[in-house]
């Protein structure tokens, strides 16, 4: 009897086991799809890389914000960087420098046909080790893009470039994101409970 419960327990707790094995399988699938994806789109010229500068003013629209001499000023709480790229963008990095103590959220919103620019279509950024920042946009983002640099009057920022389409090292693809590890850990073990309490209340019945 005793051995006969250990092989109930074990086999009542192999759909988390085979749920898990799926989830990190599909996670695997997805960041190997997203590597041969975009080594594709830069083959087929979709995805370009290009740096735009404050010289290059065909690609850009400032709004409530001043240029002097390639130092930026907000001249409201809603100072915005309208870029019109040209091109498909799936990473843009923003190097740029702060003067003072200032700092801002840094949003980079982005729309799609029929929709303008609303806070359900916004990437906020990482922060890299060279004091850059970078946005990695859903791949089905328009091609019509906002930074909001400062949210209050007064701010100043020297930027010196707008790098999009930067390849990744190959490695960084198959590093999963914090939110990939967050619903690698929970949708499984959530679709594993509804499975033993659907089997409970079928054994009930």
């Amino acid at each position: 009897m005793k051995r006969l419960k250990t092989l109930w327990a074990a086999a009542r707790r192999r759909p988390f086991r085979a749920l898990y094995a799926l989830g990190a399988c599909l996670l695997a699938l997805t960041l190997v799809g997203n590597f041969a994806l975009d080594q594709l789109l830069y083959a087929a010229g979709l995805l370009q890389e290009k740096t735009v500068t404050l010289d290059n003013t065909g690609q850009y629209t400032l709004v409530n914000m001043e240029n002097a001499g390639g130092v930026l000023t907000s001249t409201t709480g809603d100072a915005q960087l309208l870029l019109n790229p040209g091109t498909l963008v799936r990473r843009l990095r923003l190097v740029a420098r702060y003067e003072g103590e200032a700092s801002a959220e840094k949003d980079l919103y982005y729309h799609l046909p029929g929709f303008g620019y609303t806070p359900r279509l916004r990437v906020w950024p990482t922060a890299q080790p060279d004091g850059s920042w970078l946005y990695t946009l859903p791949r089905f983002a328009g091609q019509g893009l906002r930074l909001d640099l400062a949210d209050t009057a007064g701010v100043a920022m020297e930027l010196t470039a707008i790098v999009l389409n930067e390849r990744l090292p190959w490695q960084e693809y198959f590093v999963p994101s914090a939110w990939q590890l967050f619903w690698l850990a929970v949708l499984p073990g959530l679709a594993g409970c509804a499975l033993t309490l659907k089997r409970e209340k079928g054994e009930d019945d």
